[in-house]
């Protein structure tokens, strides 16, 4: 029965609502209070307030993305609750008496119903509260620490104000939706989203129909047909399957996505990318969450799986497993995790062991995922584009080992015997699971438009999904001018194709083999492509959906063939499937099916138990018509080693079928390895397939030894054995060599320049000549880049050996060379930029045959010049560049045209003219020492509006030696802006005479002594005259000796600081941008001064701290800090950026590099400290210090 005053809310709500109440009504019974902020009452009482939604809550989009991911969040608020929009509840906390219960302790999100906001308009959102009367659990009422906040799927508003707030039972009248906005209480500014989620009390599990409903809701081509295999409570939130080798299915069920179990989210950004308290520990002692790897098996061989077993549950970020080596590797991210069970009993034999560590959580939607065997017996896995990783080996890998580093997608692989580590492929589109066919060969999915896919090569730099600079870094290898495609569609492609498996099994009618089946789950669908060659990669051309589904919560997310022929698909089965949705807990983790695809009227395959089978039985196998048979059998004769089987699978190398002897190689391979004969008969068998996969074994141990050794590539962990190869022994080069020249196969000559890049440079370079001369791939997708990394991957190996290569006229004029490799020679030349790669520039220039050549040299030069200044040339190229018709103004004033000198003073007086212009010619006039300049670079110093022609000008100034300079600059000290400064400390400090300057008006108060940045004031303690160092010391005082007990202490504070509460990268970023920014590089935005900082450990609070507190402590190599002074009394601090015997260049404090003629240098010695000055943090509040840590801990940008 309802309650008198419930019976009174139901009233004066139908009154309000009858009579059309559109404004604020009885606003007198209200009073203003601050939220948060704590009121004193009992029972019953209401707040209200008014908000005018961001335009994107109303944006169309897929599926109503942004209307179904509008979401209130209410947290800390003491007591029972019920929330109202527009007068409709939404939500409740707790509950209201009689049978009272305490909402305080809840995460609390309610989903605001689509079509309920009036857009353009002040929504009315009122809260009812209920404290209870005297029993001591609520000292004060209100949202005591957090105001309540509005989200969509990027945007945000924090409702932290002024409310209405009244006591009392008695309902409001609802006014609703207003047009005037409220006096009282109203919010409308929007930022993107970063507050902290974390799991709801209550999850929006949305619509779902039971699983014999969806399996009717489904249909496919008459050729097949689709039945259900697996559904809740069995499985649910399936992200991965794979069988062992009885034919068993292992799923890896994702519950605990997308929040890790015993974590707080301390910072997040609009992306969900997130950053949490602390790295998990591994199981055993890990905290306990919803994952389970579950088994099923189909006893009596009716095709239905009739037993099932739970391998292990109460994981936390485990989103795949695979059977192999004498146990289970499972992805528990941050971990690979091997589960011993050398019986085959399922049951562990003792606890995990950590292989492989340091796998980014930022984004549990794009975490490490996809275990899979390859053909090579390593293991194989992904990582999506929204995640970091730092990876290293525990016990192996020394605890202060920064790993490898790679930010976004990228595919990796681990050798378990070995336990070598590598990344094998880079880019993709958020790869979650991993394809490997007939051939080999890995694929994936891509969650966007435009492909179904990813086809990846070893060493491949692919596109890495979505090239804006607001969510991505900026490239690994800037010096790899390109990228390997997706696979181009024939068709349109809608938003996206999440997974796809090649159809090559025996149970799917004949006309389906050699196709993907794409997994759609934002449209409900599995769709059929064809997949066509295309030179060394492929195509695809769709033909059909094979399955379609009236059920909106079909969710397919992954797709394999399975050991009975067939085709599985996992259903994630949700109604809302967009990660950030997940986040805002619409999300069921109860839920999940698994469906067959399979022909109609082909039979099953029922001999499935291949852990059966002896050595001749399985090698009988590598013919199977069923893809899986052949691929299992390989993986247990490689495990199995038998020595009885090595003559025989030789034997079959060399006269067994195409699939046979491809197969046989690879177990070959995986048990005893490559021998040199066998070797031989593969570089030149019949089968392209072989020869590829033969020049990879070939190249791949010695590859893997020469990354260490010689190549130093960051991406691999692992050193080699001491017996392994360093070169490919001369025999089987030759015949590599041989077949190179004579290849016929475009995929193959792409494994062979692959396979190029990891063996030493003589070797590296013959190949990919071969490769190179063969005009047929001019226009390839894959080979030409591959050719271009192997060179730029040996530049600085054996710089000289290839451009030995350009001296020959044959070389040059291959279409290859010339359309493809020529221009890119020249941009990674001039983009190095020191003096001696800029005089190889001029060689190239010199040895071109004809306009042609010429044409892509000068194409490549200006590519690496396209926004930057053309300064630093040595005459050698000046005069080049002049000769090949590429004449420039600030060319001609290095060579010397009084003309052109006077021209370009005009310009640099010119304030209408281009700033960048204006930039370059203060550089150039400045490095010639123009005299009739100075007074034009001295005024352009101090008048100009731009900053960076300001530093510029500054930096040129600093070569002259007139008094006059200093007094100028120190009379105008305090019109030069912040951002300046570091560029007139640079050139004050260059001169003695300036610096007395400078130290005489502190003295006297015409430049303020807190002006003077700590590190300034330091040179000037140590300045080696004595009245300058006299009189810093009388200014600011001695030297403070480094305490290490008071680091310690700051670092301390600092730490409880940051860890006490949560912060806001965005306005972190501004802190950054003012403190940081000047010197040091995140991503795309910052300096060039000091080390860039994001491949940093900077999710590591302890070594940001102590970078931060102790800049001197420890000085990364490269940044020494040295002086330079020089023959004619110029005295300059910053770190040496290049060097050689005629040239040495130094950057200072401003950024600006200052090339300096060996021949003009007294001395350079060390410094001993930090360019980063000490008390870096010490005005920040403790606001700021958090918010200023999110931000440093970001593992991707966040904005442009």
């Amino acid at each position: 029965m309802m309650s008198n005053a419930s019976i009174r809310f139901v009233i004066a709500f139908l009154l309000s609502t009858l009579c059309g109440v559109n404004s604020p009504a009885m606003a007198a019974e209200w009073e203003t209070v601050s939220v948060p902020g704590g009121q004193e009452f009992t029972g019953n009482a209401w707040y209200r307030t008014w908000f005018k939604p961001h335009p994107t809550f109303f944006t169309q989009h897929e599926r109503d993305l942004f209307g179904e991911s509008v979401i209130l969040n209410i947290r800390d608020l003491p007591g029972a609750h019920e929330v109202y929009l527009n007068g409709t509840k939404i939500g409740g906390g707790g509950s209201f008496p009689p049978e009272y219960v305490d909402g305080r302790a809840g995460n609390h999100r309610y989903k605001i119903p689509s079509g309920s906001l009036v857009p353009d308009q002040w929504n009315e959102l009122t809260v009812r509260v209920y404290t209870p009367d005297g029993d001591g659990s609520v000292e004060q009422g209100g949202f005591l620490s957090e105001a309540p906040f509005v989200m969509n799927y990027f945007w945000e508003c924090v409702f932290a104000g002024d409310w209405e707030f009244r006591r009392g039972e008695d309902p409001p009248e609802f006014a609703g939706a207003v047009q005037t906005k409220p006096t009282t209480s109203a919010f409308d500014s929007f930022h993107e989203s970063n507050r902290v989620l974390g799991e709801a009390d209550t999850l929006v599990h949305g619509e779902k129909m039971s699983p014999a409903d969806s399996l009717a809701a489904m249909k496919t081509p008459e050729d097949l047909t689709v039945e259900l295999m697996l559904s809740e409570p069995l499985v649910a939130q399936p992200t991965h399957f794979s069988f062992d080798s009885r034919g068993r299915l292992w799923v890896a069920q994702y519950r605990q996505y997308p929040y890790p179990a015993g974590l707080k989210m301390i910072s997040r950004d609009k992306y969900y990318r997130s950053h949490y308290d602390r790295v998990p520990p591994p199981p055993p002692h890990h905290d306990r969450g919803r994952d389970v790897i579950s088994i099923h098996e189909d006893t009596d061989g009716d095709g239905e799986y009739d037993k099932h077993s739970v391998f292990q549950d109460e994981l936390n970020m485990a989103n795949a497993a695979v059977r192999g080596r004498g146990g289970v590797w499972v992805m528990h991210t941050p971990y690979l995790l091997f589960y011993p069970d050398a019986n085959f009993d399922d049951v562990p034999d003792g606890p995990p062991v950590v292989h492989l560590q340091g796998f980014g959580l930022e984004d549990s939607h794009s975490v490490a995922n996809g275990l899979v065997w390859g053909m090579d017996g390593w293991l194989y896995g992904a990582q999506g584009s929204t995640t970091s990783c730092h990876v290293t080996r525990p016990g192996m890998d020394a605890p202060d080992d920064p790993g490898i580093y790679f930010q976004g997608c990228m595919v990796w692989r681990y050798h378990p015997e070995t336990h070598r580590f590598e990344i094998f492929s880079e880019g993709g589109g958020n790869n979650f699971g991993l394809e490997v066919d007939s051939g080999g060969r890995l694929f994936t999915g891509n969650n966007g438009g435009q492909t179904r896919g990813w086809h990846y090569l070893q060493g491949g730099l692919h596109l890495m999904q979505g090239t804006t600079p607001n969510k991505f870094g900026p490239v690994r290898n800037e010096f790899a001018f390109g990228h390997l495609p997706y696979i181009a569609n024939e068709q349109p492609i809608p938003r996206f194709t999440h997974f796809a498996t090649l159809v090559e099994s025996t149970a799917m009618p004949p006309n389906y083999h050699d196709t993907f089946f794409s997994v759609e789950p934002l449209h409900n669908f599995v769709i059929a492509s064809k997949r066509l060659v295309d030179g060394a990669t492929f195509t695809t051309s769709d033909t059909e959906k094979v399955l379609t589904s009236e059920d909106p919560a079909f969710r397919p997310v992954y797709i394999a063939n399975a050991p009975d022929g067939s085709i599985l698909v996992a259903d994630f089965y949700e109604q809302y499937i967009a990660h950030g949705q997940h986040y805002q807990s619409q999300i069921d983790p109860t839920t999940g099916r698994i469906f067959r695809l399979r022909g109609r009227d082909e039979p099953l395959e029922n001999d499935l138990n291949l852990d059966a089978k002896d050595t001749d039985e399985l090698i009988a196998l590598l013919d199977h018509p069923n893809r899986w048979h052949r691929h299992t059998a390989v993986r247990l004769l490689g495990e199995r080693k038998d020595p009885t089987s090595a003559a025989k699978l030789r034997q079959l190398v060399i006269d067994g079928s195409s699939h046979e002897s491809l197969a046989a190689l690879w177990a070959l391979y995986q048990g005893f390895g490559l021998d040199p004969e066998t070797a031989l008969t593969g570089v030149a068998h019949d089968v392209p397939l072989l020869r590829y996969w033969t020049i990879r074994f070939i190249c791949d141990d010695v590859g893997f030894a020469n990354k260490r050794t010689v190549i130093g590539l960051t991406d691999s962990l692992g050193g080699p054995a001491v017996d392994d190869p360093t070169r490919v022994a001369d025999d089987l080069f030759a015949a590599m060599l041989a077949q190179t020249e004579i290849e016929d196969n475009a995929e193959v000559r792409s494994q062979i320049a692959a396979s190029a890049r990891r063996l030493p440079v003589d070797q590296a370079l013959r190949l990919v000549t071969a490769v190179l001369a063969h005009d047929e791939d001019v226009n390839d997708k894959y080979v030409p880049l591959l050719c271009w990394w192997v060179l730029e991957n040996n530049l600085d190996r054996d710089r000289d050996a290839i451009m030995a290569m350009f001296e020959d006229p044959a070389f040059r004029r291959k279409p290859m060379v010339v359309k493809h490799i020529l221009s890119r020679m020249m941009n990674g030349l001039a983009l190095k930029g020191g003096n001696h790669d800029l005089q190889q520039c001029a060689r190239l220039l010199e040895l071109a045959d004809g306009q042609a050549q010429t044409d892509a040299l000068l194409a490549g030069f200006e590519l690496a010049y396209a926004g930057r200044r053309m300064v630093g040339l040595p005459d050698q190229l000046v005069r080049a560049l002049v000769d090949s018709g590429r004449s420039s103004l600030e060319l001609n004033v290095r060579l010397g045209d009084e003309s052109a000198r006077d021209e370009a003073i005009g310009l640099l007086r010119n304030r209408e003219a281009d700033s960048q212009t204006r930039i370059v010619i203060a550089r150039v006039l400045g490095e010639v020492k123009a005299h009739e300049a100075l007074g034009s670079l001295l005024d352009v110093s101090v008048s100009a509006t731009d900053p960076e022609l300001q530093r510029a000008s500054l930096t040129a100034v600093s070569v002259f030696e007139e008094p006059a300079i200093g007094e100028r600059l120190v009379s105008e000290f305090g019109t030069f802006a912040n951002e300046v400064r570091p560029a007139v400390f640079d050139c004050l400090l260059s001169r003695t005479a300036w610096t007395r300057q400078m130290i005489d008006a502190i003295s006297t108060g015409k430049i303020a002594a807190d002006a003077i940045p700590s590190d300034v004031v330091e040179q000037l303690r140590r300045h080696g005259d004595a009245k300058i160092a006299s009189l810093a010391v009388e200014q600011f005082g001695a030297s403070q000796e480094h305490n290490p007990a008071e680091s310690i202490r700051e670092i301390e504070r600092i730490r409880a600081v940051v860890e006490d509460g949560t912060g806001n990268p965005y306005a972190g970023e501004a802190i950054f941008m003012t403190q940081c920014a000047a010197c040091h590089r995140l991503f795309h935005k910052g300096g060039n001064v000091g080390p860039d900082l994001t491949p940093y450990q900077r999710g590591n609070l302890d070594t940001l701290l102590s970078s931060v507190v102790q800049p001197s402590a420890e000085i990364r190599e490269g940044f020494e800090q040295v002086t330079l002074l020089t023959l004619d009394g110029r005295l300059l601090t910053g770190f040496l950026t290049d060097q050689d015997n005629q040239i040495v260049t130094l950057r200072g404090k401003s950024g600006e590099d200052i090339r300096v003629e060996r021949d003009d240098i007294e001395l350079i010695e060390p410094v001993g400290r930090s360019l980063m000055p000490d008390g870096l943090l010490d005005e920040l509040t403790d606001e700021q210090l958090r918010d200023f840590f999110a931000y440093l801990r970001i593992s991707q940008p966040i904005s442009n």
